[in-house]
């Protein structure tokens, strides 16, 4: 069943918001390190620091979201969140200092987050039936597109007028792209707006959406269930660490600076087209073996990177390691929903989208200090080879139990 009319305007909508909401929030926020750090005289890494404090802030957002989120309040939340994302956005060029723009990473996170990816698959649950993870799946490869797309732009402003000008374009460009959300997204439950969510009245699909709903509405959560999707997104988002580390190990391994950004941009397209890729292969295959088609080309990408040191190979490694972001974001969320259903998504997958904004900040942090460590990759690369194992078997016993625990 093809997206199209309004369903594909919602779509548009929800592409809006994860470009904006991800894409300028996290996606070129290193543009701004080196500027802000040379004019206040303060360390990168305390610059980078504002990109923990907003990924921790957005997960928190998401948790704020469902309890929020209402028929009655779906426009005000839409444009509360885009007026504080952008007066924040914009208070950056204003800041004397790193310390308030600490606190205004607070305030942009939560309202980023109240509008990001907890609020897009939301919505998109109530808007498909069929076709949802398509739907999803193309929506969150636009937060990779929108950094590929703005980081050029954003890398001229700050160029030719300076990092505060280059705030206040992104806080532009965030208005410009929550605007079709704003004035395109009808109502939450498509019902209200007197329409049908797509694929609802098919003779295949309605039973099962019916039934899968009645289920997880009659059963309370499994805290095992609940515990087993949480380490299967805790360990899927640790690999997510490893591309922004191409650039040094192009260089550990004694080729230039050049390889290691060929490296990132590889990745950073797989991350955008996997996400796309991953969605259509859900939707004919099932969510178990595309994941695990995705969980074995990137274990075969890090065996790549350990063993291999053709500079070719090793661009095709980390394109092939980009898929990584598909499995730590698409996979959570229909992995997700096929454990507890439409009816319990809301309850659980805030939780569950928390837990792997932490470990992706955390084992950003760890990567490194095993690098320094060990004085390589090779140590880093093996461990997050583990966490995959270990998330595809927190993967598998999700399958193998979810019908016990609605029963």
């Amino acid at each position: 069943m093809k997206i199209s009319g309004r369903h594909l305007l919602v779509v548009v909508a929800m592409c809006g918001l994860l470009a904006s909401g991800v894409g300028l929030v996290t996606n070129v926020a290193g543009l701004f390190f080196t500027p802000v750090s040379e004019e206040f005289g303060v360390l990168r890494g305390q610059v980078s620091l504002m990109l923990t404090i907003t990924n921790i802030s957005f997960a928190f957002g998401g948790m704020i979201a469902p309890r929020l989120l209402t028929e009655k309040t779906l426009k005000p939340l839409l444009i509360g969140a885009t007026i504080v994302n952008v007066a924040a956005t914009v208070g950056f060029s204003f800041c004397p200092g790193i310390t308030p723009m600490y606190v205004l990473c607070v305030v942009r996170g939560l309202a980023a987050g109240m509008v990001g990816f907890v609020f897009v698959t939301s919505v998109i649950n109530r808007w498909f039936v069929t076709n949802v993870a398509l739907a999803s799946s193309i929506a969150m490869a636009c937060s990779g597109l929108a950094g590929a797309l703005f980081s050029p732009i954003v890398n001229g402003i700050i160029g030719g007028v300076g990092w505060r000008m280059g705030y206040v374009a992104i806080a532009a460009f965030t208005v410009v792209l929550n605007l079709p959300a704003i004035l395109l997204l009808p109502s939450l439950d498509p019902q209200t707006a007197g329409l049908e969510a797509l694929g609802a009245g098919t003779v295949a699909d309605e039973p099962k959406a019916a039934s899968s709903s009645a289920a997880a509405a009659a059963a309370p959560v499994s805290l095992i269930l609940l515990g087993a999707v949480i380490g299967y997104a805790v360990l899927a988002t640790s690999v997510t660490s490893i591309p922004q580390f191409f650039p040094g190990m192009a260089e550990s391994y004694g080729f230039g600076a050049a390889l290691g950004a060929s490296m990132l941009s590889a990745s950073m397209v797989a991350n955008s087209l996997g996400k796309i890729v991953l969605g259509a292969l859900i939707d004919r295959l099932g969510t178990r073996i595309s994941t695990l088609i995705y969980a074995a080309v990137v274990a075969a990408s890090l065996v790549m990177l350990l063993i291999i040191r053709s500079p070719q190979m090793l661009i095709v490694a980390a394109a092939m390691c980009g898929l990584c972001y598909s499995l730590g974001t698409v996979a959570i969320t229909m992995i997700t929903r096929d454990a507890f259903g439409v009816a319990n998504y809301d309850k659980t997958y805030p939780t569950i989208s928390l837990a792997g904004n932490f470990a992706n900040a955390i084992f950003s942090s760890v990567v490194g200090f095993m690098y320094d460590f060990s004085g390589g990759y090779v140590l880093p690369i093996i461990v997050l080879l583990a966490c995959l194992g270990a998330a595809v078997a927190a993967m598998l016993y999700v399958y193998s139990h979810r019908a016990e625990a609605a029963a």
